[in-house]
């Protein structure tokens, strides 16, 4: 007989979420109702709190960090918020929220929860995901799924484009977080969860408030974007879309969605029209709406734009057969590209004082937005914007030169030719290589094969 409490927190923490996905799965309709008392479980919150600190993120409005809690001690910490959940008297806190700067010019509100909020959200979210994803498995749905990422969702999109579904309902929703209707969300965690307390203690998330600039708002609807149980709560309120699609028979087409991003690939234009307006209807019964402006139906062949890249089928040469859609950086992906390059970079003379910094943080950039665009045809585009990066920094070594009676001013175009008989300026063409070829494969999840 196996001693479970002799089990390090993480295999206990997986035997846990093993058990609870299996009863989902062998009960659809079951409903769990003793999950309260899991939360201040110590291996929980200790799992919860590797999950945190893994993530790291900023302090929230009260301003502890997640090294001041290291510094005075984790375990102390952790046996706090256990008692304080234990005797029911925790409470959440508002987030502390900031704008981040769009493409379009306009401001994205994001949600800062405290480090206490995180590492109970986090516990939540350990338990909930097992529980949820037994139905998840199965759908159209690729976001924030464990094993799961934007290249499955990609590969799906090029699927349906092979199997000849050209026509696409190109979807933006308008403002998800923020127009997300917490009532709806309720009804749809019910579905699952009959655990008072735990439903008590989303509720508050939600009902939490944020601080802006010192000024306390309360929220009426939406999630903070930001939250670590905000995703999970966006794919179990978009569940229903999901569901819906397989069973509706107004449309023949598929679904393909990213958390609040999604397209429908069908046959015919008349199909993607019944399809649009299929999903018009459906969103407006959850109190969402779609993009006007964001919003088209469009044949694959002039192209659409989707998890950053756009996609276009081309004509095939004579004698071959098209093979579905390409995939490469889409325009919108490439202008922010430059913006970072530009800041990393900073203004005329930095580099030459701060030269091993910037190539430091040029490169970490370029590996990770190379490594995601990888999946894709995306080795024309990584050329040219590679050598529109050394243009920029040849540009700013050349404006940042020193001045002075016995030094010759240099053009732009010798140092460029300097940089690239130097060969160490980071490039993505010898960063990444490019796998369109290589099929996605899915990570194994431990506690799905406990």
């Amino acid at each position: 007989m196996r001693d479970e409490t002799s089990e390090p927190p993480a295999d206990r923490m997986t035997v846990l979420q093993a058990k609870l996905y299996q009863a989902a799965k062998r009960e659809p309709t079951r409903r769990f109702h003793a999950l309260y008392d899991r939360l201040f479980v110590p291996y929980v919150l200790q799992a919860a709190w590797e999950l945190v600190r893994k993530n790291q993120g900023a302090a929230g409005i009260d301003q502890q960090t997640l090294a001041e809690i290291e510094a005075l001690g984790v375990d102390l910490f952790l046996g706090e918020l256990s008692q304080a959940l234990r005797d029911k008297t925790y409470r959440p806190q508002p987030v502390r929220r900031v704008l981040i700067p769009k493409g379009d010019g306009r401001q994205r509100p994001l949600g800062i929860p405290t480090v206490r909020d995180r590492v109970v959200q986090a516990a939540v979210k350990l338990l909930l995901e097992p529980i949820f994803e037994a139905d998840f498995e199965g759908t159209p749905s690729f976001g924030f799924r464990p094993g799961l990422g934007p290249q499955h969702a990609l590969a799906a999109v090029s699927q349906n484009a092979r199997d000849g579904y050209h026509w696409v309902v190109d979807a933006d929703l308008e403002q998800f977080f923020d127009t997300l209707d917490h009532q709806q969300l309720m009804a749809a965690l019910r579905r699952r969860i009959s655990d008072g307390a735990l439903l008590r203690l989303i509720y508050r998330w939600l009902k939490a408030g944020y601080l802006l600039d010192g000024v306390s708002y309360d929220t009426e609807q939406g999630s903070p974007q930001g939250g670590v149980l905000s995703p999970l709560l966006a794919n179990v309120y978009l569940y229903a879309i999901d569901t819906a699609q397989r069973t509706q028979k107004q449309f023949l087409g598929r679904l393909v969605r990213y958390a609040d991003d999604f397209v429908l690939q069908c046959g015919t234009a008349e199909q993607a029209e019944r399809a649009l307006a299929w999903a018009q209807a459906r969103l407006q019964e959850l109190g969402l709406r779609l993009h006007p402006g964001k919003t088209r139906v469009v044949n694959d062949r002039e192209g659409f734009d989707f998890l950053g890249f756009h996609h276009r089928r081309k004509r095939p040469r004579r004698g071959r057969q098209t093979v579905g859609v390409l995939r490469w950086p889409s325009a919108k992906a490439c202008r922010r590209f430059r913006e970072q390059v530009r800041q990393l970079g900073g203004p005329p003379g930095r580099l030459c004082t701060h030269w091993s910094a910037c190539l430091v943080a040029l490169r970490r950039y370029l590996v990770g937005w190379g490594q995601y665009y990888q999946y894709g045809h995306s080795s024309r585009v990584f050329a040219k914007l590679d050598w529109w990066v050394q243009e920029r920094i040849a540009r700013n070594c050349a404006r940042g030169q020193p001045r002075g009676r016995k030094r010759r001013r240099r053009s732009w175009q010798e140092c460029g030719r300097k940089l690239q008989a130097w060969g160490k300026l980071p490039r993505l063409v010898r960063l990444t290589r490019p796998t369109w070829a290589q099929r996605p494969r899915a990570v194994k999840i431990r506690w799905r094969a406990v």
